[in-house]
């Protein structure tokens, strides 16, 4: 084996192939930083491109253009509270808070190291245990599934803040919207009130800019009167807050090497994705905090966990294609197909049929994140620059990114609409009290259990019982125990402080 990743470097260390990845990385991360563009898009436009040019040199660019893409999300997640794609939701929420406190650098810094980290890690673990592993998850079938999306609602409890009843009913409100439209198995019709556009249900990218950031832009307005410098992200004058030091990067190496753990384990298991890791992770990193509530207010730990995991899953998703010919998402499905064109087909025997191509891809998996680590570096200054800019040339474009976001989704005026609909809905939710980050825990989840509960029913008939014979089961329902047992006592630490707090001053 060492002997063909040494000779995959060798081949990968040419002129063609580290151009496409630095084009490929530089592609990325200006898509992926683009609120409503997405990696996938980036990867459907430059996918023709690579038919005419060496298979090491064009999967490897796609690859950077997804690793970099994934990266990217976080930049304008971090800076304008926009995420730039799905799995950066949980980045905004620790990102921006240190953004508006002067830290936009620092913030930028660990998303970067976290991002790398997590991917090298994953891929580490593509190159040396993708079969074991690939055989493994292939164990976990839709009941499996269940109860792993089970232990993921858990994370509500941990991001329902003072008041739990809300944050559950902002989850519940979610879940709602998310079973609009026809059913992709039973093919039910539910709650779309004889309205033909709502058959398809909510796209997520108008309901995630209308919850998350349309509300931010309503604020502004509101504050119209506001002197600028007071709503503007202010940029610190010392230096430690413009970068990570070693020593707070070891203090989330730990949080780093356990999410990226989460992330390469739900990347093995197709039809999960980033965003479910995610989560995952960010509320295992708060369950086991010291300081559970500084989550959501600007925590390093919160924003490790949450892209590191969800990096992890670009290497490990990859693993059920190559070796099942399962893509394991909806951009390794579009990477299967390069693969294909090029002649390479996956699978079992993909190790020995390829062996010179797969070990040069391997080995640009890993040239890929260490020049993504150097491009986003150097490309700091630029991002830090945007967040100086006064709030009257960042909100319109914020609105302008968001609509037409909204529109190239589906290319239709319907998720416009949608997205004025939700704008509304959120900034509601605001003005009484509840919560969007559960509410979009619960849009993002549901389908993933009505689909696999759906197929889990199908299997057990009538035999309910059979839903608990699953050891792998078992694991996940102790896990979820553990998880809510947790994020009870936490909230109760939590209320004796704040009252300590009151009774002393």
């Amino acid at each position: 084996m060492f002997s063909n990743i040494f000779q995959g470097f060798a081949t990968v260390m040419s002129a063609g192939p580290l151009l496409g990845i630095v084009l490929g990385v530089c592609v990325g991360i200006v898509f992926g930083a683009i609120p409503g563009i997405s990696a996938i898009m980036a990867i459907a436009i430059i996918l023709p491109l690579t038919f005419y040019v060496d298979p090491i040199v064009g999967i490897t660019m796609l690859l950077a253009v997804y690793k970099a893409g994934i990266y990217g999300g976080s930049i304008s997640a971090i800076l304008i509270n926009t995420p730039g794609a799905a799995a950066s939701f949980l980045t905004s929420l620790d990102g921006h808070a240190l953004a508006r406190s002067g830290k936009a650098g620092k913030a930028l810094c660990m998303s970067l190291y976290a991002s790398v980290t997590g991917e090298m890690l994953a891929t580490l673990v593509l190159i040396f245990v993708a079969a074991p592993i690939s055989l493994i998850s292939l164990q976990a079938g839709p009941i499996e599934k269940v109860w792993l999306l089970v232990f993921a609602f858990t994370v509500v409890g941990s991001m329902t803040g003072e008041s739990v009843p809300r944050g559950l009913l902002s989850c519940c409100l979610g879940m709602m919207f998310a079973m609009v439209g026809m059913s992709s198995l039973t093919g039910a019709v539910r709650l779309t009130f004889g309205i033909p556009d709502l058959m398809s249900g909510f796209t997520f990218l108008p309901v995630l800019i209308g919850v998350l950031v349309m509300p931010e832009v309503i604020d502004a307005v509101r504050r119209r009167k506001t002197p600028h410098q007071d709503l503007v992200l202010k940029v610190s004058d010392d230096p430690a807050d413009s970068r990570v030091s070693l020593r707070e990067y070891r203090s989330v190496l730990g949080t780093i090497i356990k999410s990226s753990g989460i992330g390469t384990v739900i990347g093995a298991l197709p039809g999960l994705g980033s965003s479910a890791a995610a989560f995952l992770a960010y509320g295992e990193a708060k369950r086991s905090s010291k300081n559970p509530e500084e989550f959501g207010k600007g925590s390093l730990h919160g924003i490790a966990a949450a892209e590191s995991s969800n990096n992890a899953v670009c290497g490990s998703s990859m693993i059920p294609m190559l070796t099942l010919s399962i893509p394991g998402d909806d951009v390794t499905a579009l990477l299967m197909g390069a693969f294909l064109i090029h002649g390479i087909t996956p699978g079992p025997t993909i190790f020995y049929e390829h062996t010179d191509v797969i070990y040069a891809i391997f080995a640009g998996f890993l040239l890929v994140d260490l020049f993504l680590l150097v491009i986003a570096r150097f490309g700091f200054p630029l991002w830090m620059r945007v967040a100086s800019v006064p709030p009257y040339f960042i909100f319109p474009c914020v609105t302008v990114f968001a609509v037409v976001g909204a529109f190239t989704a589906n290319q239709s005026l319907s998720d416009v609409m949608i997205l004025m609909v939700f704008t509304l809905l959120g900034y509601g939710m605001r003005l009484v009290g509840l919560n969007p980050a559960a509410f979009i825990i619960g849009f993002i989840l549901m389908p993933l259990l009505e689909q696999n509960l759906d197929q889990a029913v199908s299997i057990v008939g009538g035999d309910y019982l059979r839903m608990l014979a699953s050891p792998i089961g078992w694991i996940f329902i102790g896990l979820s125990v553990l998880s809510v047992v947790s994020a009870i006592r936490s909230n109760r630490r939590g209320r004796r402080k704040a009252a300590a707090l009151a009774a002393a001053e």
